[in-house]
């Protein structure tokens, strides 16, 4: 099984379908649509636009944006605005790491062992917040 081994095999078109097992509000919110990750000056722009599915409401329209960036064995993840969010490992069938945003904990672990199927389990805890948000994504 190969992995991905550079920030420009990320570049592309991809679909992405997500669950969100939110405990603390016992419900299960589901989303698709997907990411697009074009060239910039200083790496690549994950832009992302899904559409949730919360029970009991009308559709709603969600989008994301961060700024991907090389850093050797690792593509390093950042806010819009710059912050620095997480890393992931690059040649590995799983990559794993942790973002401390007081009061909360976020812990990712990237999937790669079907490239270049992939997925992104997030576990987040905090005195408000208790989910398990999971995205696979596939070339679109």
């Amino acid at each position: 099984m190969t992995q991905p081994r550079s920030l420009s095999e990320f570049e592309g078109s991809w679909s992405l379908s997500r669950t969100i097992q939110d405990t603390r509000a016992g419900q299960v919110v589901h989303a698709e649509g997907h990411a697009v990750l074009c060239p910039a000056e200083d790496g690549l722009i994950y832009d992302e636009e899904v559409m949730l599915r919360i029970p009991g409401q009308a559709e709603v329209k969600g989008t994301r944006r961060y700024i991907w960036q090389d850093a050797g064995e690792e593509i390093a993840v950042h806010f819009e605005d710059g912050r620095y969010f997480h890393a992931l490992r690059l040649g590995h069938s799983q990559s794993r790491d942790h973002h401390d945003c007081p009061p909360d904990s976020y812990d990712a672990v990237y999937d790669f062992s079907v490239w270049p199927i992939w997925s992104v389990h997030w576990t987040v805890n905090g005195p408000r917040k208790a989910y398990e948000m999971k995205t696979e994504y596939r070339p679109r």
